[in-house]
């Protein structure tokens, strides 16, 4: 995966426990990426080995090796997800991370198409995704072991 010139993108390792769990405590994460909140370092560890060491799912660092978030991309579904701490709110930092990842789907995966969704009412998320060329396509109601919720869906197409 690429390098940004404040963004650094890598594997997820057994040895991030204990930042995906101080991190993702208490805020929701897990929710939306289909996986239970890790209640224990060795839980998080758990997850990491099952859900997210997997060559499309990056770990996201600031150049200090501090945690930013995760990207996503899915082959089958050409989903791209992801989700950025507290401290990466700010900075632009979210549209960095988003648009480093449809890149690398659309030129190295040779995606053509990548769609991405969040909750109905979120604006700074809609607005994310238009500020990144996604459209507006659609709807889902989607289901996981935490909970139903409904989907907006953004669709961005190569260009």
């Amino acid at each position: 995966m690429r390098m940004t010139k404040r963004l650094n993108f890598r594997m997820w390792r057994e040895s991030d426990a204990g930042l995906l769990y101080s991190q993702d405590r208490g805020r929701g994460y897990a929710v939306y990426l289909n996986w239970k909140e890790p209640s224990s370092p060795d839980h998080a560890r758990e997850i990491i080995r099952q859900r997210l060491q997997h060559s499309l799912c990056w770990m996201i660092t600031f150049r200090d090796g501090s945690l930013a978030g995760c990207l996503e991309i899915g082959l089958q579904d050409h989903e791209i997800g992801f989700w950025i701490c507290d401290s990466a709110m700010e900075g632009e930092y979210a549209q960095e991370i988003l648009k480093t990842g449809a890149a690398h789907a659309f030129e190295n995966l040779d995606l053509k198409e990548l769609w991405s969704g969040f909750d109905p009412g979120d604006k700074r998320s809609e607005k994310l995704l238009a500020d990144c060329g996604f459209i507006q396509d659609h709807w889902v109601i989607r289901e996981n072991e935490n909970r139903e919720f409904r989907k907006t869906v953004m669709v961005c197409r190569k260009r």
